[in-house]
């Protein structure tokens, strides 16, 4: 069994960005313990970050006793899920920064991270409908703050700031990192490459795997059921930066045909 075959699997993404139906769909793979937000990966940096006060190098590579002991920590609570689940390869999606994975990357090199991306105008409408009283939480906070008037432009600034981590950290580590599209997830399966990508188990054919749908039973097309989105409310700026992303992932700008979307780019 390679190095890769057993080494942690994460999902990086960010609330409503659609984690739940990728990890969903993975936990389907005999051998893969799936969880989320147990906090392990901040947890990584955050003991490195300790280590390195501790050893007076606080903006230096941290120390092989760093290592080795932000590691034993780490894996024990791996191994305790391990345990718990059956599992033989943990698989977590988290909500972190990209600082906190490259962290857990320096303890763990042959981790796969799945950097998660779904369309703008879908997170936006997700979010709308989760919390229709307005959004509260740390995760939006610096967003509302810089788009008082615009609950729209706030979560359009919130997704550009997500997707852009999560494109520089699958930049950063090309060996390490693939780029997913929650809307590519519809048949319910990773595709092939993926799936070598991860040092997944092959199996007969996508026909064979369980297939993943929603709690309502819907398992039919992925997209939000929003109107027309409200580009006018969005600073020209800001708008601009989400339409180079939304470009670069393969889908429509916002406002233009939104609901279209091409192939993920090579």
């Amino acid at each position: 069994m390679t190095a890769v075959a057993v080494a942690p699997v994460i999902i990086l993404g960010y609330p409503h960005g659609g984690a739940e139906r990728l990890r969903a769909i993975l936990a389907e793979h005999p051998g893969l313990a799936c969880t989320a937000g147990t906090g392990i990966v901040p947890l990584a940096d955050q003991a490195i970050a300790a280590w390195r006060a501790v050893d007076g190098r606080p903006g230096g590579a941290p120390s092989p006793l760093a290592i080795s002991s932000a590691r034993a920590l780490t894996t024990s609570l791996i191994t305790a899920i391990l345990a718990r689940t059956g599992g033989r390869r943990w698989c977590e999606s988290a909500f972190t920064s990209a600082e906190a994975a490259a962290a857990f990357r320096g303890l763990y090199p042959q981790t796969r991270f799945l950097c998660l991306h779904r369309r703008c105008a879908d997170v936006i409408g997700e979010a709308l409908r989760a919390s229709p009283w307005g959004l509260a939480g740390p995760a939006f906070a610096p967003f509302t703050a810089a788009h008082p008037g615009s609950t729209v432009a706030a979560l359009t600034d919130y997704w550009t700031t997500r997707t852009t981590e999560l494109i520089r950290f699958a930049e950063d580590y090309p060996q390490s990192a693939r780029l997913v599209r929650y809307e590519d997830l519809s048949g319910g399966t990773v595709d092939g490459d993926t799936r070598e990508f991860l040092g997944l188990v092959p199996v007969p054919g996508p026909a064979q795997l369980p297939r993943w749908t929603p709690a309502d039973g819907r398992a039919g097309p992925v997209h939000g059921e929003t109107g027309p989105f409200p580009a006018e409310q969005v600073p020209p700026g800001l708008l601009d930066d989400a339409n180079r992303l939304l470009r670069a992932l393969g889908y429509a700008p916002l406002g233009k045909h939104d609901h279209d979307h091409g192939p993920l780019p090579g």
